[in-house]
């Protein structure tokens, strides 16, 4: 009988099912179950973005060359082509300065530009001039 319980035990013990794969495709002691562990992630595009615009490039100013940051690069040049006469470049350079520099909204009065100056940036639709108040007094 006892060798009908040990036939019985392997029997048992090989088996092969739910829950019990075959011992050749069973992990060997010791051994990861993802020997080359999880990928790395893919970086997202915000990281990506940042670091091309902290990228050095070297730039001529006043006939000399510089080193300085993609991103100050082409705010440089964005100036440039907006004192160029470029209108696109003007509008692009205004509402950063807007978005960025807090005090550019107690300066929206224009008070420190010269008349002429305000009349053609309101012409060329890039600033909204206040209304004046005709009450008649």
């Amino acid at each position: 009988m006892t060798d009908a319980s040990n036939e019985q035990g392997r029997i048992d013990q090989d088996a092969v099912g739910y829950g019990k794969p075959p011992k050749h495709s069973q992990f060997k002691k010791g051994q990861s179950g993802n020997p080359k562990g999880r990928p790395r992630g893919k970086r997202n595009m915000a990281s990506l973005v940042a670091e091309v615009l902290a990228q050095k490039v070297t730039i001529t100013a006043n006939g000399k060359r510089k080193r300085v940051s993609s991103e100050t690069a082409l705010l440089l040049r964005l100036r440039e082509k907006a004192l160029g006469g470029d209108l696109r470049a003007l509008q692009i350079l205004l509402s950063l300065r807007a978005a960025h520099i807090p005090d550019a909204e107690s300066t929206a009065d224009h008070g420190l530009m010269a008349a002429e100056d305000i009349a053609i940036l309101a012409s060329a639709g890039l600033i909204d001039l206040p209304e004046a108040n005709n009450d008649g007094a």
